[in-house]
């Protein structure tokens, strides 16, 4: 029986970002992230030194560093392969341009050890406690073969030589290998702070068993950096570790008929209805959103989308446009919705989470783009 390695990098198109406030120009540029996994009995070390794994794990590098890995089996074990950004059996030389995953496989002298099983990962909602709005938050549905909705309601972005500011974290969607660990690298472009930026978000975990009280736990790191394309400006969270713990059960059918709404959030909630048979989403729509532009002030507009069709994997994707008139100039509205059914929240309603956003280009004037960025939300069953 072939073992494959046990890491997957998933790349998600959308990701969550909103608008924060301060920033200015940087001294340095954030370094690039290299992280590994160890899979069985065996230890990677790096040159330049900073990995040395299991241990440390992650480490950043100078941008364009060539850094070597190397392998070394515990006794009774061998080294098999290498995996994600090295392949094969021979050395590991990675270039760290930008975020880098890199995983060793270990086994026995003459058997292939099993893979672990899935069940170790536990499905249901996770949440890291006592951070409030710092808190990391995700579901894993039943199957227990992925992440969905990896988020973080704020962090801190640090500029070298300039004040910082706060940003959301999100990742839609994480595949997790046999071994319980899960990697991925995601990244959108938009407006922040009134100027132009690309954010890169980066994200690494395992599911670590269960803790003394008898939850199932996962930890691992964050990473999230801003370059504003206007200027070079570069900013970024460096690494931040997380803990999560699961918080609410499996779901027993993840997507429920009815209607759902977006918590809390009044005039900017989302709204939407699941029609009986559970085959679609209509009506998907937010009263205001807030549209930035760079070099100029922004506005307000509303969102909707009227019909998304659901997928066998219970999530729905749609994109929707008009052409009209915006503050007495002729422009182009963009609509786009992604999202999953995530099952029930800690007190049973069925839950649904994802990212949304609204592009506006004014016609009459080429260079002026206006956008929302990508913007989680999530939303329960109320009837």
């Amino acid at each position: 029986m072939r073992l494959w390695l046990c890491m997957s990098v998933a790349a998600v198109a959308t990701v969550a970002v909103t608008g924060a406030s301060g920033g200015g120009a940087v001294a340095t540029a954030a370094k690039p992230t290299l992280a590994v996994v160890v899979v069985g009995s065996g230890r990677v070390t790096s040159k330049p030194a900073g990995i040395f794994c299991p241990g440390k794990c992650s480490a950043t590098f100078a941008a364009g560093s060539s850094v070597l890995l190397t392998s070394k089996a515990k006794a009774g074990s061998r080294f098999l392969r290498w995996g994600g950004n090295c392949t094969g059996t021979r050395a590991c030389k990675v270039r760290v341009s930008a975020l880098a995953a890199v995983a060793a496989q270990f086994v026995g002298p003459t058997t292939q050890p099993a893979p672990p099983q899935r069940s170790a990962v536990e499905p249901g909602g996770y949440s890291q406690p006592g951070q409030a709005s710092r808190a990391v938050t995700f579901f894993v549905p039943a199957g227990a073969g992925s992440v969905l909705n990896f988020s973080i309601p704020t962090v801190t972005v640090a500029c070298a030589g300039s004040s910082g500011f706060y940003a959301p974290f999100q990742i839609l969607k994480v595949t997790i290998g046999r071994n319980g660990s899960f990697t991925a690298t995601a990244s959108q472009t938009g407006v922040v702070n009134g100027a132009n930026a690309k954010t890169t978000y980066f994200v690494t975990g395992r599911f670590q068993g269960k803790s003394a009280a008898g939850a199932a736990t996962a930890d691992g790191v964050y990473r999230e950096n801003v370059v504003f394309t206007d200027t070079g400006q570069k900013c970024t969270t460096n690494d931040q570790s997380w803990t999560a713990t699961r918080s609410s059960p499996p779901p027993k059918n993840s997507v429920e008929p009815g209607s759902y709404t977006q918590p809390g959030q009044a005039s900017r909630a989302v709204t939407f209805l699941v029609p009986a048979g559970a085959g679609s989403v209509l009506n998907f729509s937010i009263p205001t959103v807030t549209v930035a532009c760079a070099g100029s002030s922004g506005f307000y507009a509303p969102f909707k989308i009227l019909k998304a069709t659901i997928k066998r994997d219970r999530s729905f994707t749609a994109t929707a446009s008009q052409t009209g008139v915006i503050n007495g100039a002729n422009a182009k509205t963009t609509y786009f919705v992604t999202a999953y059914f995530r099952g029930p929240d800690s007190a049973g309603a069925a839950t649904a989470a994802g990212v949304y956003r609204e592009d506006v280009v004014f016609t009459d004037t080429p260079n002026r783009r206006c956008t929302t960025n990508d913007q989680f939300w999530t939303a329960t069953r109320t009837g």
